[in-house]
């Protein structure tokens, strides 16, 4: 080994080390002096693991969704649209001049297939009574909004196919409403209105349909247009012509379908299932030796099924109270508050999850933070509807355990 190499840098050196060491304990000398690294991997089990579920976070997901699928049913749908028109950057202020006449307004959806699937009758209603705030995209389901407080049916529509040229039709959902709705948008003694709508299926369908939400990535958000003719005196009108505003909040409510016996003896992860899972790792009185970095602080996860799935990603928390691991339970709020600052996210490859919490694990090892275990659930980027479930601490081969790989200098 030249002196080249061995004047490299620290961090140089590590990657390499790691990547060539397959020993729990290896002492390397590194410089000229004989001064070594110590690379150590030590193990803590995972003494505690359970799932449990929440009530269905579906705010961030893509799509919108309306029917039945699989147990779920998708109840209505909550739309809240921007103040501000993405079309000409002003504000609904705008329409109370006087010399500006609303004629009507189109709210659109845009419908995941690009033909009519059937002929299902939507409705729509909004919440004249309904303040500044009507819902909330990360807090909002099925066992806390009150629908009731929504007003009476406003328009009906059924999908509509929309030629744009010979070559592509999409299809959309058009609900048309009269001015009265601008009225209450702008009225001045609410200082910021809602704009919140409500969207149901008029009658029960056992068929499931899918219509862009304000968060997919690449579609058509909803949109709400205002059509209107411009004054230039009394006597004298500009052609109609709109203003369009883009969703900037939405949400599906749901409920789910019974849990399965596996859902809840494994450790699961679901959207729409709501379905998370909490680990307790026991790593002791543990205490990092002075100067050393930590590499690495993986918890493995084996994965129950054996078939390939799309690319899943799971994030993980550290969590701020102790978990409740006697078994599963349902609750109708998650019980379960996290530290964001030590959010991370990782894929499964090959049905193995390693979750890499070296950043707080470096902290417990310095006694500057309290290990109360940690927190599993679906990313948001996964289909809302698929289970994975892992092996917990009753498995005799596959059980999750945690390493650290740490160096000392």
């Amino acid at each position: 080994m030249n002196i080249n190499i061995l004047n490299t840098t620290l961090g140089v050196c590590l990657v390499g080390l790691l990547a060539l060491s397959a020993c729990e304990e290896a002492a390397i000398p590194v410089g000229v002096d004989n001064t070594p690294i110590t690379l150590d991997t030590i193990s803590f089990p995972v003494v505690s693991a359970i799932s449990y579920q929440s009530p269905p976070e579906m705010g961030k997901t893509e799509y919108l969704y309306f029917g039945k699928q699989d147990g779920f049913d998708f109840q209505y749908n909550l739309i809240k649209f921007d103040s501000t028109s993405v079309t000409a950057n002003t504000p609904f202020s705008y329409f109370n001049d006087s010399l500006v006449v609303v004629d009507s307004l189109r709210l659109s959806l845009r419908f995941d297939k690009d033909s009519i699937a059937s002929d299902v009758k939507f409705q729509l209603r909004y919440f004249p009574s309904g303040g500044d705030s009507v819902f909330n995209e990360l807090e909002s389901n099925y066992l806390n909004f009150n629908q009731a407080i929504a007003s009476e049916i406003i328009s009906t529509a059924q999908m509509e196919a929309d030629s744009i040229d010979t070559n592509k039709t999409e299809v959309y959902l058009n609900f048309t409403l009269d001015s009265s709705i601008v009225n209450a948008f702008r009225d001045t003694s609410v200082l910021e209105y809602n704009r919140s709508f409500l969207v149901e299926l008029a009658n029960e369908s056992s068929e499931s349909f899918y219509f862009h939400s304000t968060d997919i990535q690449a579609g058509i958000k909803p949109e709400l247009t205002v059509f209107y003719r411009q004054f230039l005196s009394d006597t004298v009108v500009l052609d109609t012509t709109s203003r369009s505003y883009l969703a900037v909040a939405d949400i599906s409510i749901i409920s789910p379908p019974p849990i399965s016996y596996e859902d809840s003896t494994t450790l699961s992860v679901s959207i729409a299932k709501g379905l998370k899972s909490i680990v307790f790792v026991d790593m002791g009185d543990w205490t990092l030796p002075s100067k050393s970095i930590v590499s690495s602080a993986q918890i493995i996860f084996n994965r129950v099924e054996s078939d390939s799935i799309a690319q899943f990603k799971v994030i993980s928390h550290p969590m701020t109270s102790d978990g409740d691991y006697e078994r599963f339970a349902s609750y109708t709020d998650d019980p379960y508050d996290e530290d964001l600052n030590y959010f991370t996210s990782t894929i499964l490859i090959d049905n193995v999850l390693k979750i890499n919490h070296r950043k707080v694990a470096t902290e417990i090892g310095h006694k500057n933070f309290t290990n109360l275990g940690f927190k599993l659930q679906s990313s948001f980027s996964n289909d809302p509807f698929t289970t994975v479930k892992f092996y917990g601490i009753n498995n005799t081969d596959s059980y999750p355990v945690m390493r650290v790989i740490y160096v000392l200098p």
